[in-house]
């Protein structure tokens, strides 16, 4: 009769790191071993780039309102006013409703494994989660002026034969973040324990 291994014991400060990680993030499920080492952040560029869309959207509209009204007979002017603060309003719905999916969006990557969720609409998005261990590439990408200027990036995880793959979008100082990610999978796959702590 074979007898169960014990589970490994956490050194008392991962084990505040694990208290810390279940109060701070009750949608994660942790393991008794399991802490928080990054949560990723994003650039706030994401959300200028989403109101600045929203905003021109928002000035063409009233705009192309304002002309054609200048020309319509008086009967229609009242209905092309009232078409375009509808969709004046419309488009800036369409800013909030995009910061809220760009806000829900999440990369948290634990001493054991990574979840992620994309958010693709209000009541759309993809849950993913995986183990540290399957991870076989991590990659950075930061091309174009915008990205170097405001420094973020994308960063994109991926397991044995592209199985499943792992991106995040407009993240904040990817570089510093990216090392951090990397050294992770490098430490489970080497078996050590992270030096590093969530930001």
């Amino acid at each position: 009769m074979s007898m169960a291994t014990p589970s490994p014991e956490l050194s008392p400060r991962d084990q505040a790191d694990h208290v810390r990680s279940v109060h701070d993030y009750p949608f994660i499920k942790f393991e008794p071993t399991e802490f928080v080492v990054i949560d990723v952040t994003r650039s706030i560029t994401g959300i200028v780039y989403i109101w600045l869309v929203a905003l021109v959207a928002f000035a063409s509209i009233v705009g192309i309102a304002v002309l054609i009204a200048q020309t319509s007979p008086d009967d229609l002017k009242d209905n092309i006013a009232i078409a375009g603060f509808i969709g004046a309003l419309g488009s800036l719905a369409g800013g909030a409703i995009a910061t809220y999916v760009f806000r829900s969006s999440y990369f948290i990557v634990t001493n054991e494994r990574i979840f992620a969720r994309a958010q693709y609409a209000p009541f759309s998005y993809r849950d993913q989660n995986i183990e540290i261990e399957h991870i076989e590439d991590c990659s950075l990408r930061q091309g174009g002026v915008l990205p170097t200027l405001f420094n973020y990036g994308t960063i994109r995880l991926s397991t044995v034969g592209d199985e499943h793959t792992y991106q995040f979008t407009f993240v904040n100082r990817p570089k510093e973040q990216f090392d951090v990610i990397n050294e992770v999978v490098h430490a489970v796959d080497e078996d050590e324990p992270t030096k590093y702590r969530r930001n």
